[in-house]
């Protein structure tokens, strides 16, 4: 955290080369430094709490010991109050420190799981060494599996999957050439990773210099996109739990045989991932332009209210689903065509003092290195995107509108007639299943490396509803169009339950919504008392008895002021009679807070995890670090928050880092 006098400095330099010479640029590269400054300058006031029983008092004493001491010196910092306000607004926080510590010590906690519960929970988190769990795909349900089985269900998809992925073996030099390990260690393979995210993170941090040097870019902006600590992205894989019954499970084979798994590549702290946010940043205007983009899951319906009923007689709604999408995209052509839509709408972007030729470049190296791991070893993906990659679904949605722009908007048989997608969900108004065929087929043509392929729905019947995305559509031989709310059948009924530990606004908000999205996409009284039969259903299934009494109750608490100029503060929400408290205590004595209580850790916050397998590891022999920790943690955990306790005096000393742990911890060694 930077004094006052030197965080002024850097947030309004002055002088210097660097400095972007348009006043345009010049807010727009402050505006982003806003966006990634305010978690540092603001951390201590930004407590991150959960809630976890007995310990919450504990946690609650020691992040607002944090606040209280440093909270009026980020304040002074942001010179957001006057002069003359400014003492007395530290001791106003020091008060609002005291009152929240005797709040939470006066209130009773009320856990919400039953003693059933709470020991199937005790079991499950026993048991993580054994099983692997985790988040069905489009279901929303647990998938527990055996470990072993689920590493084999994986490297299963990986090898099947041909064309795909290739394995990347450690190797080294040997008398002048590169050779690969015959028998390679886990050592080896740690090193081999260690070494490749060195040097893609090199190569990213190299690529945006030149640029930064090359576009005479502030110091500051250039400094916030260089990547440091990071991992690379790795694998994992989602059950489709729809795709087969659980019941013909019965033997480990069944396991490898029936079921089927969607793969997603975490790109989280990658070495290309702010590149990666800053394309996207800079390329999303570009979806705006796209016609046949839907910019939410019911943006079709107003294109189909705009019709008349002489334009939608004699023709039926159907809708096409591309199969795998971002893994049967070419990178290369996607890329090219990515540049080329943006060149002909250069005036929509604002480029942040860059040329399109530096987003070329930066989309390449985040595209075009995708190496990923997986259970310790080293992998290449040889076509395709990553699933989460941040500018994958830009440049999927921009790669398919021009297979359109060249087929359908110029063939003069569909000129006319309405189509719209959303990422690999499209919708058209045909006549016949032949037509909506051909349609289809004439985008699919376009793609050279014949991967594209549709999966058409066309009703069967005139009485048949097509489903699209959130909605069911259907065209009567009249001319009129009947549309209601939809929930697929692989979603199971589940959603935020009735005791689940959230605030209760953010209950009612939920029913709410359900209830207003069910009422948008319904086209008559009739349907909108069949789509709140399913809104209603989905609530009583997760602990709402009575759910339609919410949906017209207006919460009558103390609301906070919307100031933008405000210190966001995080809390962990305790009771609904501990917030009133607190807001009511801010409220009164004016502070500049906004407070946000967030509920505690989920389900599947505690059992499932994006990288079961891809944990960095510490490979220092005789680690000094790693022999001071408890609870399995290792040194190569990075973005610590860690108390240590001076053997000499025995006072203690709590602190936070971006780096490693063996890091940070050596300089106090």
């Amino acid at each position: 955290v930077y004094p006052p006098r030197e965080l002024e400095r850097r947030r309004n330099p002055t002088t210097g080369k660097n400095h972007p010479t348009s006043s345009m640029q010049q807010h727009r590269h402050q505006d982003l430094m806003t966006h990634f400054w305010t978690p540092f300058v603001l951390k201590w006031l930004r407590v991150h709490i959960n809630y976890v029983g007995h310990n919450v008092r504990k946690m609650y004493s020691r992040a607002l010991r944090r606040a209280s001491t440093y909270a009026s010196v980020e304040l002074l910092s942001t010179d957001l109050l006057p002069h003359r306000l400014r003492t007395t607004t530290e001791d106003e926080l020091k008060n609002l420190s005291r009152f929240i510590l005797q709040l939470i010590q006066s209130s009773k906690i009320k856990y919400n799981l039953s003693h059933d519960q709470a020991v199937g929970l005790k079991s499950l988190l026993h048991n993580k060494d054994k099983y692997h769990y985790s988040v069905s795909d489009k279901g929303g349900e647990f998938v527990v599996m055996d470990k072993e089985q689920q590493k084999l269900l994986t490297e299963q998809h990986i090898s099947s999957t041909a064309g795909v992925y290739q394995y990347v073996p450690p190797s080294r030099a040997y008398k002048g050439e590169i050779r690969d390990i015959s028998t390679p260690t886990e050592v080896s393979f740690s090193r081999q990773i260690k070494m490749k995210t060195e040097l893609l993170e090199a190569d990213c941090n190299n690529l945006w210099k030149k640029i930064s040097e090359r576009r005479n870019l502030s110091l500051d902006f250039g400094q916030l996109f260089v990547s440091h600590h990071s991992n690379l992205p790795t694998l994992y894989v989602l059950v489709k739990t729809h795709k087969f019954n659980v019941n013909e499970i019965r033997t480990n084979d069944d396991i490898q045989a029936k079921c089927k798994v969607r793969p997603i590549v975490s790109c989280c702290s990658s070495p290309s991932e702010k590149l990666a946010w800053l394309c996207t940043e800079i390329l999303s205007p570009l979806l705006n332009l796209v016609p046949s983009h839907l910019n939410n899951i019911y943006g079709h319906l107003s294109t189909l209210n705009s019709l008349t009923s002489q334009e939608l007689a004699g023709r039926k709604f159907c809708s096409a689903d591309i199969s795998s999408l971002y893994t049967n995209i070419n990178v290369q052509r996607s890329i090219d065509d990515v540049i080329e839509f943006a060149a002909e709408n250069l005036e929509t972007l604002d480029l942040l003092g860059l040329q399109l030729v530096d987003v070329h470049e930066m989309l390449d190296i985040v595209l075009r290195n995708a190496f990923f791991t997986y259970h310790g070893k080293l992998y290449l993906q040889l076509t395709g995107l990553f699933m989460g990659c941040k500018p994958s679904p830009i440049v999927a949605i921009i790669r398919v509108y021009m297979f359109e722009k060249r087929s359908i908007y110029t063939d003069v048989r569909f000129l006319n007639k309405p189509y719209g997608r959303y990422i690999d969900d499209g919708y058209g108004l045909v006549s016949s299943l032949e037509e909506a065929q051909v349609m289809f087929d004439l985008i699919a043509a376009e793609d050279p490396d014949r991967l594209l392929q549709w999966e058409v729905d066309f009703p069967k019947s005139n009485n048949d509803f097509v489903p699209f995305l959130g909605t069911e559509v259907r065209v009567s031989n009249g001319g009129s169009l009947e549309y209601k709310f939809y929930r697929k059948p692989q979603k199971k009924n589940i959603t935020l339950h009735f005791k689940s530990h959230h605030p209760l606004k953010t209950k009612i908000e939920v029913i709410k919504n359900f209830y207003r999205t069910a009422e948008m996409s319904s086209s008559s009284p009739d349907y909108v008392e069949e789509s709140f039969q399913v809104v209603d259903h989905l609530l009583r299934c997760n602990g709402y008895s009575n759910p339609r009494q919410f949906k017209s109750i207006r919460m009558t608490g103390l609301a906070q002021p919307r100031n933008t100029t405000n210190v966001m503060l995080k809390l962990p929400y305790i009771s609904e009679f501990v917030s009133k408290q607190i807001l009511k205590f801010i409220k009164k004595r004016n502070l500049p807070i906004t407070v946000v209580f967030i509920p505690g850790k989920k389900l599947r916050d505690l059992l499932c995890s994006s990288r079961p397998y891809d944990r960095a590891r510490c490979t220092i022999r005789n680690c000094k670090i790693c022999a001071h920790l408890e609870n399995n943690v290792m040194c190569t955990v990075k973005y610590p928050v860690y108390l240590i306790t001076c053997n000499l005096c025995q006072e203690t000393y709590c602190g936070e880092s971006s780096r490693s742990l063996h890091d940070r911890l050596s300089e106090h060694l």
